[in-house]
């Protein structure tokens, strides 16, 4: 399932609810002032990890961050901690392949490793000697 967006009256709650009097739009995340400076408005937890998608999104779910200062850092953790649920997933129901080896035929061997001659092998080496006394 894709990724579920704010409705347009819950995104209005939430860039209320960070509108300050006399500054202006604030980041939620750091508190910065942002001005005309780009703003997302972004899942407090990340939408992938949620489980119960037919609950309607409310502005509690949702923060208002400034692009460069909160949302990009927020955003790859966020991606990380997604990738690793679902790896753990995948594991515990069990849907990773093994790692299986290449089938191919192989190469062919040379003429020079074909002419060669093995190596004669050594007896086996005793483990322990005996103590001359």
């Amino acid at each position: 399932m894709s990724r579920r967006e704010f409705p347009k009256p819950v995104y209005a709650q939430i860039v209320k609810r960070a509108l300050h009097p006399q500054h202006g739009i604030c980041c939620e995340g750091s508190g910065l002032v942002l001005g005309k400076k780009p703003y997302h408005v972004d899942h407090t937890i990340p939408d992938a990890l949620q489980i119960d998608k037919s609950r309607k999104l409310t502005a509690e779910d949702g923060k208002l961050l400034g692009v460069e200062c909160c949302h990009r850092p927020k955003t790859a953790k966020d991606v990380a901690a997604i990738a690793e649920a679902k790896r753990r997933e995948e594991k515990y129901l069990g849907m990773k392949r093994p790692v299986q080896k290449i089938k191919s035929a192989g190469f062919a061997q040379s003429e020079k490793a074909l002419k060669r001659r093995p190596k004669p092998s050594q007896p086996p080496r005793p483990l322990y000697r005996e103590q001359q006394s």
